[in-house]
């Protein structure tokens, strides 16, 4: 058998971020040593360092800023000055933007949901990636053309509504995100036997493309639930309604994309599998793969604590979905009743406003004694060795791996019911209703209090570890369904080449 090509594709994560789904993907790339892999990561801006060393089977990364650029392709596609602005010249003298009306029109039904065709909707994306090949991106969008297309729909669609009526602000804001999300088309897709999306997201529209044009199967691993995480995100963000409707119209949309065409939906825990199937997924194609982690990395390293405190740690990013501010109401909880204890967060901060939030929080607490922001460490298995406890208050999760490295170093974990983390902690640590900092604080003080229990469960927890998540076992079900794909890749074209 030839080496098996997979096109793997993200969103804000691997190689240039640190997180779950960038260290699944190390260990995905680093362990399958016989797939030759390429990188479609999609960036928020080009500005990016590498957070990873990338293994010798990743053959290329193309990289897909959304913003940050002023020529869209130009970090994009390999390609000269001159041919851009032939591109554009020719753009400009003549769009033929009537090619791309039916496709806006048939986007902006799918969004306001007066249509639902998504084989049909899949064809013409493909015909938007076909054009955008031939004409200026930029160029089109900012066509007069274009924009009357796109604002005759929108006043026609809400000519009727007189509470909550649209401005010209969410006009705007909506074209926006058509012209910033549809970049991930750009780049030039190189032909693969598999594309792999990380997410029922925008990084995956390549993979239908993909699956459309050259027959690649389309093999989707959801981590997070996508479109729920941005439903939570949408409620905190106050952005207008109109602009909010349309906003979720495409995610939405985009989302029920990724779940139609998807060859696999591999979530990573079977919670997910209820969220897929409710957006219409077939339960014929869902196939759960676990996350694995590395055994020898995070073990019980017998290590002696800095300070002789009760600890308590949790690794999370400074994010309103991992809820800090439950984890800084348990530390003062628990401190009233161990005034000694010391809760750390280790992590790194995504968002400033939100990290102000926290630490005005900590003073108007009185912690400052009892809680500390550690900042972000490159090695999690030390932090997780040294608390007494580890902790998760996140409102949402698809199955964290802080839950699994944890429960290997022989902790005991206190995590709050959010995705799969049930599936594996159920039994060998303590699951929590989010936001429930009581009850998180009555099972740390228990916990703390008791040690000969803690370490009882500590080593149950690794042992469920040893038997069900190791890398061993996630990177044997990636390797049986690569080349299960693979098998099904070839089947295809000789199918093809015979019936020609």
């Amino acid at each position: 058998m030839s080496r098996i090509k997979v096109v793997w594709t993200g969103e804000g994560t691997y190689p240039y971020v640190t997180g779950g789904v960038s260290t699944w993907a190390d260990l995905l790339m680093k362990e399958i040593k016989n797939v030759d892999f390429t990188l479609i990561p999609i960036l928020m801006h080009p500005f990016v360092t590498l957070k990873f060393d990338i293994p010798s089977n990743v053959t290329d990364i193309i990289n897909v800023p959304l913003w940050g650029t002023e020529e869209p392709i130009e970090y994009i596609r390999n390609v000269k000055f001159s041919t851009v602005y032939e591109m554009k010249v020719k753009t400009q003298v003549n769009p033929k933007i009537e090619k791309l009306e039916p496709l806006m029109i048939m986007i902006l039904d799918h969004i306001y949901k007066q249509k639902h065709d998504l084989e049909k909707l899949g064809d013409m994306i493909v015909e938007f990636y076909d054009y955008f090949h031939q004409f200026d991106y930029y160029e089109t969008f900012r066509s007069q053309a274009l924009w009357e297309i796109y604002r005759k729909y929108y006043l026609q669609y809400y000519k009727d509504i007189e509470e909550d009526e649209p401005t010209v602000f969410d006009m705007i804001e909506g074209m926006r995100y058509l012209y910033r999300f549809f970049i991930s088309l750009l780049p030039e897709l190189p032909k693969a036997h598999i594309y792999h999306s990380s997410a029922a997201a925008f990084c995956g529209l390549s993979c239908i493309v993909a699956k459309k044009k050259y027959g690649s199967k389309f093999l989707l691993t959801e981590h997070g639930v996508y479109i729920r995480e941005q439903y939570l995100a949408a409620s905190r963000n106050l952005m207008p309604i109109r602009t909010k409707e349309f906003m979720m119209g495409l995610i939405t949309l985009v989302s029920e994309l990724n779940f139609h065409f998807a060859d696999v939906v591999s979530p990573v825990c079977n919670y997910n599998a209820r969220w897929e199937k409710k957006w219409g997924t077939d339960e014929n194609k869902i196939e759960t793969i676990y996350n694995g982690i590395d055994i020898s990395k995070f073990r019980n390293l017998g290590i002696t604590k800095e300070v002789e405190r009760p600890l308590v740690v949790m690794v999370a990013r400074i994010d309103p979905l991992k809820d800090i501010e439950t984890y800084i109401r348990t530390a003062a909880l628990v401190a009233k009743e161990i005034p000694d204890v010391l809760f750390k967060l280790y992590g790194p901060t995504l968002d400033k406003k939100y990290y102000e939030i926290c630490t005005n929080l900590v003073e108007e607490l009185g912690i400052d004694y009892n809680f500390e922001f550690s900042g972000l460490t490159s090695s999690p298995e030390l932090a997780y060795n040294e608390g007494d406890v580890v902790m998760l208050t996140s409102i949402s999760e698809a199955f964290p791996f802080v839950v699994i490295e944890a429960m290997a170093c022989e902790k005991v974990v206190i995590s709050s019911d959010v995705g799969g983390t049930k599936e594996v902690l159920e039994g060998y640590g303590y699951v929590v209703k989010p936001k429930d900092y009581q009850e998180f604080a009555d099972k740390t003080i228990h916990i703390l209090q008791n040690p000969d229990i803690a370490r009882e469960m500590g080593l149950e927890a690794r042992d469920k570890i040893l038997t069900e998540f190791t890398i061993d076992d996630m990177v044997n079900n990636y390797s049986n369904l690569y080349k299960r794909l693979y098998n099904e890749y070839n089947l295809t074209q000789e199918a093809i080449v015979e019936t020609a």
